[in-house]
């Protein structure tokens, strides 16, 4: 089964397979490069890397109207489950059978704080087995040596790697994360949305190709097929 994947800018996508609607990080209606408002998406599930607000910001509102269900570390499912919304807890390393496959969450290097102060948690990135191919979700973070491991013990046919620097790694660093995880393909993320992490998304793709490394550079709104 092919898996779409839309990228709606920053760090929000989504990934279609047949019936199935999987959102990661959702950041519509104050993202000023975003193609479509948080009310023209419909997941069955969210994944939530951490609670900064420029990833999490639309998940209440997608979550109520749609009644999809939450994925996120523990502190992070218990802040939204008291808003009444179907969440589920996870931590780093734990991963869970689910309707459209299977969702491990992976460790990350960076902090977690939602908006209104309270704690989120220990950050994470996510690996989703959706129709039979496997999507590397980095989420916010430093490159970190661990990331050879995920390559060893997953064939990663997607690696979404941020490369904005300043608060994530930048190019060069996400160029060796794209080595050590041994990605077939990889779409860049975290990147133009603010001066501050303003990135030249053609170059890094060029990096990649001199590695036999895929890229995947999307617009706002365009989208990707993993056959």
């Amino acid at each position: 089964m092919a898996v779409k994947i839309i990228y709606h800018g920053h760090a929000c996508l989504e990934l279609h397979a047949g019936e199935h609607r999987v959102q990661l990080d959702p950041f519509y209606d104050q993202n000023p490069i975003a193609d479509v408002k948080a009310s023209q998406v419909n997941p069955q599930y969210i994944l939530l890397s951490h609670a900064h607000f420029d990833h999490v910001d639309d998940a209440p509102r997608i979550a109520q109207r749609t009644g999809a269900t939450i994925l996120a570390n523990f502190e992070m499912s218990q802040y939204y489950a008291k808003q009444g919304l179907r969440t589920v807890g996870m931590n780093i390393g734990g991963g869970m059978a689910l309707p459209f496959g299977r969702a491990t969450m992976t460790f990350a290097i960076h902090t977690s704080t939602f908006q209104d102060g309270t704690p989120g948690g220990v950050p994470g990135g996510w690996l989703v087995n959706l129709g039979e191919r496997n999507i590397y979700f980095a989420g916010d973070t430093a490159l970190f040596g661990d990331m050879a491991l995920l390559g060893r013990l997953w064939k990663i046919d997607l690696a979404c790697l941020p490369i904005g620097d300043c608060y994530t790694m930048g190019p060069e660093h996400a160029a060796i994360a794209a080595e050590m995880l041994k990605a077939r393909c990889v779409l860049p993320i975290h990147y133009n949305t603010f001066p501050l992490i303003k990135q030249d998304a053609a170059a890094f793709g060029r990096a990649l190709r001199r590695k036999d490394i895929q890229p995947v550079l999307l617009k706002p709104g365009e989208s990707f097929e993993l056959p």
